[in-house]
């Protein structure tokens, strides 16, 4: 098995889920074990590699690459996975397939990280052209918590490039997303006696009927020349607590998506605006804020990046995302960052997911020359 896919293999093998806030625990779901083997790894080739504490058991890995050079690149990508309830392959056991690579995580993006490591392990034998930070994170699929500790911790670089499926194309800009709790509250009471409560339900009701209409209406609204239109789905609700109690609390989820200058409060206020004249909620503030992002065909990482993808492609693609990376803090901290990577992004999260290995050996070639020329 070539380097790279025995690579692939063990970190899929490491199981790295992301509890998602819904009150998991144990070691498949944390990325310490899986930064730990990144460390050794990193370690075995020559790079100083280090930890960062996001949370117990949730580091951050940084490896430094120092040469003296005068720019200095970020590689980054992050350590978990979704979570495998319904898939259909057995998630940890990493098997390969006509020319595929299937498990959890290899697409999204566990083929970025592999990539980016074979890639760099293999000009070590020579000198990069630039310094570089590999940048390994925790908690993306959720909170973002782990590169949002990087840009606290004092991260520096030049340029910087994302790791994320994206056919090996260039994503140079993205949506961000706002994520919120909305909460009613009412009255409990003794179902067989529902008017001497208040039914926080159905308070409910009235507030996802605005937010409905709301929804559509940004879909109509004003267009970015590549990103389209703003959007905001409920993706959870939850309330009461028995069939035979009148519900006293209701709360529903909201992932509003963001356009590139729009600010998490504007997102709130225009949610705010609409609900005015509706009583019983309030709500909670963000736990998410991830800025959109957007940067010019001319900058200096999308060129270097396209010639050395078109070096081995033949050419290059410019695109734009709906969802949203850790390239929107980098972007946001001053460090011009687009997503690149190997895996095609309707993999994600599904219950066969898989990469094309041929595209492994390409996002190496291609990392390998972006750090020599």
């Amino acid at each position: 098995m070539e380097p790279v896919v025995r690579l692939l293999a063990d970190l899929v093998a490491i199981p790295s889920m992301n509890p998602m806030g819904r009150g998991h625990a144990g070691k498949h779901y944390q990325e310490q074990a899986l930064a730990d083997f990144i460390g050794s790894f990193l370690r075995q080739h020559g790079i100083d590699a280090q930890m960062q504490e996001v949370a117990p058991g949730r580091p951050n890995v940084v490896g430094i690459i120092d040469v003296k050079a005068p720019q200095t690149l970020l590689l980054e990508a992050h350590l978990d996975t979704a979570q495998v309830e319904g898939m259909t392959i057995e998630p940890f056991d990493p098997q390969i397939r006509d020319g595929r690579l299937y498990g959890r995580g290899s697409c999204d993006t566990k083929g970025s990280l592999a990539a980016f490591l074979q890639g760099t392990a293999d000009v070590m034998t020579g000198v990069p052209t630039s310094n570089v930070v590999l940048l390994f994170v925790s908690d993306e699929e959720y909170r973002f918590t782990g590169a949002q500790h990087a840009v606290r911790c004092g991260l520096k670089a030049d340029f910087g490039i994302v790791g994320e499926p994206t056919r090996l194309g260039i994503v140079r800009a993205h949506k961000g997303v706002t994520r919120w709790r909305i909460v009613t509250k009412g009255v409990a009471a003794h179902s067989a006696y529902p008017d001497r409560g208040k039914n926080a339900i159905y308070a409910m009701s009235k507030v996802l009927a605005q937010l409905e209409d709301y929804g559509n209406r940004l879909l109509r609204g004003e267009r970015h020349p590549v990103l389209g239109t703003p959007t905001l789905s409920v993706g959870v609700i939850e309330g009461g607590q028995a069939v035979n109690v009148v519900p006293d609390r209701c709360w529903v989820e909201i992932d509003r998506r963001t356009l590139p200058g729009e600010t998490a409060r504007k997102a709130i206020e225009g949610v705010n605006t609409v609900l005015q004249d509706i009583p019983d909620w309030e709500a909670e503030a963000p736990y998410l804020a991830v800025a959109g992002m957007e940067i010019s065909e001319d900058a200096p990482v999308v060129r270097r990046l396209e010639s050395s993808i078109t070096d081995v492609l033949g050419r290059a693609t410019l695109e734009s995302a709906s969802y949203a990376t850790d390239a929107g803090f980098y972007n946001s901290a001053g460090i011009p960052t687009v997503v690149f990577g190997p895996g095609d992004i309707a993999q994600a999260h599904t219950e066969e997911e898989f990469i094309e290995l041929h595209q492994i050996h390409q996002a190496v070639d291609i990392i390998r020359r972006f750090l020599t020329t």
